[in-house]
């Protein structure tokens, strides 16, 4: 019987990053928060190893022949600087409303809380309206006037643009380089090494990326993809919307069916923790809080191309040279939102 590898690698590849994501409390706000406030590297520390277990295994595989993913849209030539920028900001400033990233949601979803579900179904519908909707116009104009083409230089892949300079073993090298960063990172702080649990998930998250690039890719070798796709929870969030409103079940595509890989798996995680609780807004400020971060998030995932997982940790994995601007922007945002929300003044 032949794989259906658009569903079995998007639920495989969604749970793996629930549960990793459930089990060890992995959350991309969290770990912000805890560096900004509480002055905790850890929570950053366990993101960097799954980073670099990400890139690691993904270019491994990559020099393997194993996967090809210079088609995938993380690794276009074409950078969108302004939308990378504006939306980063614009993400970051709505995780900081929301406490989670749409990822984050997913899981929260998973273990019972209708605040994420809610707030979900806001930005489906944001990401739909940028995308193809109301707001089509403003992101359609960044892309046409901010939109650097790259592929005089290789590409958007740090790799790709060493190569064509210095040849494939410096790509080794520093491909080597970038990875023993995050990874040196980590393990200079003993603390986190008294917290195994978080390590765990830590690399669980970073297989989660390198499983969801080699089911998709399989898929596209089966032809069930026209090019591979990583794990990114905005765009989905938005076709899982209409989907649900329109087409039913039929032509789920990879990003929804990882969607559903991880609210089951965060599911699932949580009733063998005897974690599961319903949980509501408290008031109608929490909720205009939320409703405001989870336009925000739809809005700005859409404009950025992805999410903190998208491209925070997808597009890393390719060493895409947008990743880390992205991921200053985000923080820059959540900075912003967490100042304004630590004075005392609501949304």
């Amino acid at each position: 019987m032949e794989i259906d590898w658009v569903l079995v690698g998007g639920l495989t590849a969604g749970a793996l990053a629930g549960f990793a994501a459930r089990f060890g409390r992995l959350c991309t706000m969290g770990a912000i928060e805890d560096a900004i406030i509480g002055g905790d590297l850890r929570r950053l520390r366990a993101w960097g190893i799954a980073l670099a277990v990400a890139a690691a295994t993904t270019f491994a595989l990559e020099r393997g022949g194993v996967i090809d993913l210079r088609t995938a849209s993380f690794a276009a030539p074409r950078l969108n600087i302004p939308g990378l920028v504006l939306g980063g900001l614009m993400f970051g400033l709505g995780m900081s409303l929301v406490g989670t990233c749409s990822f984050g949601l997913l899981v929260r979803a998973g273990g019972g809380d209708l605040r994420a579900i809610v707030t979900s179904i806001v930005v489906g519908m944001f990401a739909v309206a940028v995308t193809a909707g109301a707001l089509s116009g403003p992101r359609e104009l960044l892309v046409a006037f901010g939109t650097v083409d790259l592929s005089h230089f290789g590409g958007s892949r740090l790799t790709d643009m060493v190569t064509l300079t210095a040849g494939r073993t410096a790509a080794d090298i520093v491909v080597a380089l970038l990875v023993a960063v995050p990874v040196l990172f980590a393990i200079s702080d003993r603390r986190l090494w008294r917290r195994p649990r978080l390590v765990f998930s830590s690399v669980v998250m970073g297989f989660a990326i390198v499983a969801a690039w080699f089911g998709s890719w399989q898929a596209v070798q089966s032809m069930g993809l026209t090019r591979p796709e990583g794990l990114s929870f905005v765009a989905p969030t938005g076709r899982a919307l209409l989907q649900f409103m329109t087409d039913g079940l039929r032509g789920v595509g990879f990003g929804v069916w990882s969607m559903a890989g991880v609210v089951v798996a965060a599911l699932a995680t949580a009733l063998a923790r005897n974690d599961f609780r319903w949980e509501a807004f408290d008031d109608a400020v929490e909720m205009r809080r939320h409703l405001i971060g989870g336009a925000l998030m739809g809005t700005g995932g859409v404009l950025a191309g992805g999410c903190t997982i998208g491209v925070g940790l997808t597009a890393s994995s390719l060493l895409a040279v947008g990743a880390p601007l992205f991921l200053a922007m985000v923080f820059a945002g959540a900075y912003l939102g967490l100042r304004h929300l630590l004075i005392g003044q609501t949304v």
